[in-house]
């Protein structure tokens, strides 16, 4: 009786133990043809979710969406590969720090009168990349990248030493 008595208490702390123990969520990225989801266990992930410190729209199908999209009154654009685009154009279009469009475009020179510097080529006679500015304080790769009609060229160093910094996607 002694040893059933031991064998029932063993039991129970065994049971007690996986049942309080929690089960780690197996989480994937899958694809079917040119679509992909997230996959959360044996469910999908929907709606706004972040993966790994980037943010992603799914679907009610739970499929990934890419291009634009408005949610809640608000656009926001998605890259090819799923990532939510902020901090900089696409096409004409300013999308703030939380991914939303917006005609608020931040100015690193105080003035609002307008959204984009002037056409300009930089005085500096270094040899490093060439970046394309505006006064939202974003360089980018390439003058059309996002649709910018106007800028300022100059070297990657030089803007990094004027306080420029990179667009989220160049």
């Amino acid at each position: 009786m002694k040893n059933f008595k031991k064998l029932i208490a063993s039991f129970v702390t065994l049971i007690t133990f996986l049942a309080i123990t929690p089960v780690a969520a197996h989480a994937e990225w899958r694809q079917s043809g040119n679509s992909w989801w997230y996959a959360e266990g044996s469910s999908y992930a929907t709606g706004w979710t972040q993966i790994d410190a980037q943010w992603y729209y799914f679907d009610s199908n739970g499929y990934m969406k890419t291009g634009w999209l408005c949610d809640g009154g608000n656009w926001y654009y998605f890259y090819g590969d799923g990532t939510m685009a902020h901090d900089c154009y696409i096409g004409n279009y300013y999308l703030n720090s939380a991914g939303s469009w917006t005609t608020s475009v931040p100015s690193t020179s105080g003035s609002s009168s307008s959204n984009y510097s002037t056409y300009g080529t930089s005085s500096t006679n270094d040899q490093s990349q060439t970046v394309y500015v505006s006064n939202n304080g974003i360089y980018h790769s390439s003058p059309h990248a996002h649709g910018m009609k106007y800028y300022t060229a100059m070297s990657l160093t030089e803007a990094k030493e004027k306080g420029y910094k990179a667009c989220k996607k160049c």
